[in-house]
């Protein structure tokens, strides 16, 4: 800590702390949603359940939730067709309801998991892209305690939002609880004032500087996965998810001990095993894989985003080297270098 305390610089900018009311430009993974065509793009959502055997104090939840829509400027975001694509406007904290805060008694419910699913199903589907709230909850009444829902669209929060939320949340509710004024940490900047600064990077001379790399990955010719059959199309629901579970000795291997060799990080190691994987399945050298990134580079460093809610991730290509000749190190080698060479961590 001693250490550490060396580093630490006061903060003597405020971010804007009044309403943001007004357009908000599309970042590009909100044209990336949109221009996807989905035939339900409404029923896209992030989703948690919290659990309280004690039960929840409906009042407070609701001053609580008040003032994160208030506070956290991006939830109130909606998203309105035009002619030229969808637009998206951030509202007013007086245009309209922000959210929605549902209460079912489940108290008395015989099949009590069934019951919630259902209703969890009929509030995540309820969400209205152009009109608002992309904000839901429900607060169900159980025999074991109070189940709380909050659904929120993914076009307006990501899983560091969810963080920020859930945070701001416990404390505007513990302060309702107490009979005090919310109080909740500055805001940082708003997710209007990224997207456009981010906008205004992307056309910039930084940009520019890094067309090289990504041309060159947009060149290269890869082979596609090979598959049984080749339909027109495919659902969500056709897909299966397999899950594997690794030994307690195995996951502090991972995390501690095999990246000494090479001084690699978890990702190096699991792309290497992928691209391993895939060559020995269909002999596949040169492996193409979409990774995410969660979008919050230091692109602009005149702006603080580290409690900013929003959609900031990023999609973008990686290629995995697995060509015959290399032993096991090189190819880890091959990855590691592969993934520091990407420009600003694939934003």
């Amino acid at each position: 800590v001693s250490a550490l305390a060396l580093k630490v610089q006061s903060v003597t900018r405020l971010a804007d702390q009044s309403e943001v009311v007004g357009a908000v430009k599309l970042t590009p993974v909100q044209h990336w949603f949109l221009e996807q065509n989905l035939t339900d793009a409404h029923h896209h959502n992030q989703s948690i359940m919290l659990h309280n055997k004690d039960g929840f104090d409906e009042a407070a939840l609701r001053t609580a939730m008040d003032q994160m829509v208030s506070h956290h400027d991006a939830l109130r975001i909606v998203f309105r067709p035009t002619e030229h694509g969808y637009e998206a406007w951030n509202r007013a904290i007086s245009e309209g309801e922000l959210y929605t805060l549902e209460r079912i008694d489940f108290s008395y419910e015989s099949e009590v998991s069934a019951a919630i699913e259902a209703k969890a199903n009929e509030i995540q589907a309820g969400i209205h892209l152009s009109e608002g709230p992309l904000v839901k909850l429900g607060l169900f009444h159980c025999p074991d305690g109070d189940h709380l829902l909050m659904a929120i669209h993914h076009l307006v929060v990501d899983t560091v939002s969810w963080r920020i939320l859930f945070e701001d949340l416990t404390t505007a509710y513990e302060q309702a609880l107490n009979g005090q004024a919310a109080r909740l940490p500055h805001k940082t900047d708003s997710f209007r004032t990224w997207a456009e600064g981010q906008s205004h990077y992307a056309n910039g001379p930084e940009m520019a500087a890094e067309l090289a790399f990504w041309q060159e990955v947009e060149q290269g010719v890869y082979e596609p996965l090979p598959k049984d059959e080749s339909p027109s199309h495919s659902l969500n629901k056709d897909s299966e998810l397999m899950t594997v579970t690794w030994t307690a000795q195995e996951t502090e291997q991972l995390l501690k001990q095999a990246h000494r060799a090479y001084n690699t990080d978890m990702n190096d190691l699991l792309l290497t095993a992928l691209g391993l994987a895939i060559h020995r399945w269909a002999g596949i050298e040169r492996v193409l894989v979409n990774l995410e990134g969660h979008g919050r580079e230091s692109i602009l460093p005149e702006l603080d985003i580290t409690r900013t809610v929003g959609w900031f991730t990023t999609q973008f290509p990686v290629v995995l080297d697995m060509s015959v000749g290399q032993d096991l190190s090189q190819r880890i080698k091959q990855v590691k270098e592969g993934l520091r060479r990407i420009p600003q961590k694939g934003i």
